[in-house]
Order: structure tokens, then C-alpha cells, then sequence
């Protein structure tokens, strides 16, 4: 088949937030057959309800399903605004585009490091409002990552179209905590 393919540089504007648990949690409660790539690269072990990076080699990344993740979220979005004339954007987005590579590592700024950040979660539960403390990975605004989207020829996702799901993460972010402002983003999106 025929592609079209976009190159694609993310910059985060502001810090963004790991969100994988340790291994044991994703085997045990939410995926116990892993991709062995995908395995290896989380945390063997972390403090109580905290997240982090995928890393390879000591390096955070992202999977492309992250990406496709976003990119899914932003068209369900736009559909729902009616800022489209294209019917079905997400299952176009699910069946049309494709994440490249399976690894995006993350580059971090010189003179960076990654910290940790804590912050309550907030809860309205039978029993009343309860808080309890989060804790996520946080790698620095300035961050950055380079990928390829790949589209089917004939697909109605143009460069327009992958521009508007885009231009969402500069308002919506990608990552833990996306609604508190992290991990929001710039990007350069040209053709291949």
C-alpha cells in the first residue's frame, strides 16, 4: 500500500509527566501479555502510586500507541466540535495512520534532569471526599521528540487534518495529568 509520510518535531512547552506504573502492576491488572520490548522498558519497581517513563538504556521513550493514543483523543475531540466534515475521524485515525517508529526516544535538554513530581488526587466517593498523593516521573519543558506519521493514500487525513489533531497538544498536552497543564506541546510537521 501507498503511503503519504509526515516528519514530524514535538517540543514540550510545559514538563510532562510519565504514566506507567511498575511491571508487576501492568502484568498483573491491565495487560499480562506484553510485547517483550514494551516489558523491558518499565520500571521494575516503584514507590506506591507513582508512575514513570518507558526507558531503553536508562533514556525515557514513548510507544507509538502513546502517540496514536493522543492522536485518536484529539480526533474524537474535533468530531465532536463538528471542526470537521470528516465522518468517523477517529476510526480514520485508527485505520488510515500509522506511528513510526514502535520506540520515540525522548530528548531531554542539556543541563536537564529528570525529578519527581507529588500532588494530591482528589476524589468524590460514596463515603465523602477522599485525597490521596500521586507521584509521576516529570522530565523538563524543552524536551523533545522526532517520529513519522505514516497515512494511506486516498485516506481523507491530509496535512490540514493532521495539523488541527496536533495543534490540540498544545492546549490538552499528552501524558499524566494532561489537565493540570503538563505536557503540553509545539510541533513541526512537514512531508517526507
Amino acid at each position: 500500500m501507498e503511503k503519504t509520510i509526515y516528519k514530524i518535531t514535538i517540543e514540550f512547552i510545559t514538563d510532562v509527566l510519565g504514566s506507567q506504573p511498575q511491571r508487576n502492576i501492568v502484568t498483573e491488572y491491565i495487560n499480562p501479555n506484553l510485547e517483550d520490548d514494551e516489558y523491558e522498558t518499565l520500571p521494575e519497581k516503584l514507590e506506591k502510586a507513582t508512575t514513570a517513563f518507558h526507558k531503553v538504556d536508562g533514556q525515557p521513550v514513548f510507544f507509538d500507541y502513546q502517540i496514536k493514543g493522543f492522536l485518536k483523543e484529539a480526533a474524537k475531540v474535533c468530531n465532536g466540535l463538528k471542526l470537521l466534515e470528516v465522518k468517523a475521524l477517529r476510526s480514520k485515525v485508527t485505520d488510515h495512520l500509522f506511528v513510526y517508529p514502535r520506540i520515540i526516544p525522548l530528548q531531554i535538554p542539556e543541563d536537564e534532569e529528570i525529578t519527581w513530581l507529588e500532588r494530591p488526587l482528589r476524589a468524590e466517593t460514596a463515603q465523602g471526599p477522599r485525597v490521596a498523593l500521586a507521584r509521576s516521573e516529570q522530565l523538563p519543558k524543552g524536551t523533545k521528540f522526532d517520529m513519522e506519521l505514516h497515512v494511506l493514500d486516498g485516506s481523507p487525513l491530509d496535512e490540514d487534518i493532521l495539523r488541527l489533531l496536533l495543534s490540540y497538544g498544545e492546549d490538552k498536552g499528552i501524558g499524566q495529568w494532561r489537565n493540570g497543564g503538563h505536557g503540553r506541546f509545539t510541533f513541526i510537521l512537514h512531508k517526507a
